[in-house]
């Protein structure tokens, strides 16, 4: 059994007990991690042809405590129609160290459309090249990542971090485990803690002997038994090569640049100072004097972590009396990623003149046509339109376009030509939808030739009016002259010659004796009604 049991602080002291094994802890188990991660090789490559834009970058906690872990969210896009390689990089500033990781950007399909390797200094994000060609426009996405907050303070503080091209802002926090006053190494308590590999989906645990200020008592057996946790698996190897269970020992103790004393410097002890179980769960050994002891296991996560959470126990026993049973629970703060792209596809036109040759040899060989399409929104991408211009006989093919998009094509009708005349195009398909393969969209014009009109005649121009004469001052008629007495008759039988005066005189006595004659009749009737 324990020999020097660690004191009781007055007042805060569990708290300050804790602290103080934690930042221990932070010690060793950053050296574990610095050795698990020594053979992660980042695959990105920049410099890239087309580096995509980081838009945003935010803290997603709005107060954080130096030493501890932060989570950063941001946001990339890619301009339309990328050359490979592409990608980006996000620098970290003074202040921020980031944990190694690794992960892939998926897209809502769950296709790796790139994927993101993190170091201590950057993030390094290359987009897949296949996925570049296939879905070359709209590319964009978010992202995660963990970073340890360095930056000490001693009040909270606003910090802003500059990235480059964008900034991101949080309260810091003073060092929770910093000391000032009244550092004293006091002893530690046994207790068990973690860290999650993300590049590796390992865990390293640490299980912390308990012990006195002074350290252990020499010749005290101690047995240390781990019990894995649900979703994982023991290692007797790292990737590294590194050997587990492994036994480290400190001698002395140092202090933290928080202030913190610890035990330390702690270094792996020789394979023959203990003994391993063969199954690797429990290790054995025997305490010297003064010394301070830890147990190191190594486990895989066995789904992917996927879990999230994992939680770890140890029996330690010292002496002949069991000691304690301690447990853990590690979070697996790994980064994440998106990268969408619209898949795309094309269609080409050609264009045809149908008619007899002395329609089609009318029309210039420079006369262009422009073809028109237009297709709405749908799923993943905005409504679009667009406009090909043709030339007879030559093939033109259209731009990238949304695979799944319904076009509509339609000709603008043609330049008029002198003497020809247009008919309704024959367009086929009209109508279609875009997909991995180019479609063929063939336009043709009916042509016929126009006869000319007949041209018309000019009529002559009409001769200039003549003026009539102005009618001359009208005379006064002359004074009758008097009748003359007519002559007597001639005898009769002697002929005479025939005048226009005789005929007139001839009339007048005709009409003379005839109105006589009228007048007895008209008397003798008198006179026969008044004897009655």
């Amino acid at each position: 059994m324990l020999t020097h049991s660690p004191p009781v602080r007055p007042r805060s002291g569990r708290r300050s007990r804790v602290a103080r094994r934690v930042a221990a802890l932070a010690v060793i188990v950053g050296g574990i991690v610095g050795a698990l991660l020594a053979p992660v090789v980042a695959t990105a490559a920049p410099p890239y042809t087309t580096s995509a834009t980081v838009s945003s970058l935010a803290f997603t906690e709005k107060a954080v405590a130096s030493g501890t872990k932060a989570e950063l969210t941001g946001s990339w896009s890619l301009p339309d129609d990328p050359v490979a390689p592409a990608g980006f990089v996000v620098d970290l500033p003074e202040g921020l160290r980031e944990l190694p990781d690794a992960f892939p950007l998926l897209d809502d399909d769950g296709q790796e459309a790139g994927s993101c390797v993190t170091t201590a200094a950057q993030l390094v994000c290359d987009i897949d090249g296949t996925y570049l060609q296939e879905h070359p426009v709209g590319l964009s996405g978010g992202f995660s990542f963990w970073a340890t907050v360095t930056t000490e303070v001693t009040e909270t503080t606003t910090v802003t971090y500059d990235f480059g091209d964008v900034t991101a802002a949080v309260d810091v926090k003073p060092d929770p485990f910093a000391c000032s006053t009244d550092c004293d190494f006091r002893g530690r308590t046994d207790f068990k803690s973690g860290e999650y590999q993300n590049s590796s989906d390992t865990i390293a645990w640490d299980v912390a002997v308990g012990a006195g200020a002074k350290g252990m008592v020499a010749g005290q057996e101690v047995v240390v038994t781990d019990i894995i946790g649900p979703d994982q698996e023991l290692l007797r190897e790292s990737a590294a090569g590194e050997r587990y269970p492994s036994l480290w020992v400190a001698t002395g103790l140092e202090t933290l640049p928080s202030g913190l004393v610890v035990p330390g410097p702690i270094t792996e002890a020789p394979a023959s100072d203990y003994t391993v179980s063969a199954d690797g769960t429990t290790v054995t050994f025997t305490a010297r004097e003064g010394a301070f002891y830890n147990v190191h296991y190594l486990s895989r996560v066995t789904d992917d972590g996927a879990a999230g959470s994992y939680r770890n126990a140890a029996e330690i026993r010292v002496g002949t009396e069991t000691s304690s049973t301690v447990t853990s629970e590690v979070t697996r703060h790994g980064g994440s990623g998106t990268g969408n792209g619209t898949r795309v596809g094309r269609f080409t036109a050609l264009k045809t003149l149908d008619g007899e040759a002395a329609a089609t040899e009318r029309i210039p060989a420079e006369t262009r046509y422009v073809l028109e399409y237009a297709y709405p929104a749908g799923r993943g991408f905005p409504a679009g339109s667009g406009v090909l211009t043709l030339e007879a006989g030559s093939p033109v093919t259209s731009p990238a376009l949304p695979v799944g998009a319904e076009v509509t094509v339609r000709e603008r009708t043609p330049e008029s030509v002198a003497g020809i005349a247009w008919g309704t195009p024959t367009i086929s398909p009209e109508r279609f939808t875009v997909g991995d393969e180019t479609v063929a969209v063939s336009v043709q014009n009916p042509v016929s030739v126009v006869p000319p009109p007949p041209t018309p005649t000019t009529p002559p121009t009409p001769g200039t009016p003549t003026t009539p004469p102005t009618p001359g001052t009208p005379t006064t008629p002359g004074t009758p002259t008097t009748p003359t007495t007519p002559t007597t008759p001639g005898t009769p039988g002697k002929s005479l010659a025939s005048t226009g005066g005789e005929i007139a005189v001839t009339g007048l006595v005709a009409g003379v004796l005839l109105l006589g004659m009228g007048g007895a009749l008209a008397a003798a009737r008198r006179a026969r009604r008044g004897n009655r």
